[in-house]
């Protein structure tokens, strides 16, 4: 079908004197701004959660610090004793391990998931984790206190 410019409808015309005969009077123009530009922005829903636990054991050997691998086994072990097939598909990241104590980084809408596991965990040799604290942005996860010890300090 072969279009003929003849039969295109007309394109509504446009008024040009309308559009350039406004006074410059009418119009104010602003004085460009000294300052600088700011920009504000807020990050509402954070990706990652940092997560503090200590390992509990009842034969308490200071001298034996908990190494990457038993770490880990038990993190996943908790997450499987507490949420099954789907809590064994949770991953997580080791950041830190100092003495008994494990920072973790989780997905940040695992993080009650991880949190109720592990703090309820308690395994046949009688090893259990703490939740000392976690934050959705410091990564010391010193930001809360799991317990709410934090609120009654002086």
């Amino acid at each position: 079908m072969a279009t003929d410019p003849e039969e295109l409808p007309d394109a509504p015309e446009q008024d040009t004197l309308a559009t350039t005969s406004a006074s410059p009077t009418t119009k104010k123009r602003k004085k460009p701004s000294t300052k600088p530009a700011t920009t504000q922005f807020s990050i509402r829903h954070p990706t990652w959660s940092y997560i503090r636990l200590q390992h509990l054991s009842p034969t308490p050997n200071p001298t034996q610090d908990l190494d990457t691998m038993t770490a880990h086994m038990h993190l996943t072990g908790a997450l499987s004793t507490f949420l099954g097939l789907h809590g064994s598909a949770i991953t997580f990241d080791i950041l830190k391990l100092e003495g008994q104590d494990v920072w973790i980084r989780v997905q940040a809408e695992d993080r009650a998931a991880v949190v109720a596991a592990t703090g309820g965990w308690v395994s046949k040799a009688r090893e259990g984790w703490k939740v000392k604290g976690w934050s959705c942005w410091n990564a010391a996860a010193g930001g809360r206190d799991a317990a709410g010890g934090d609120l009654f300090d002086d």
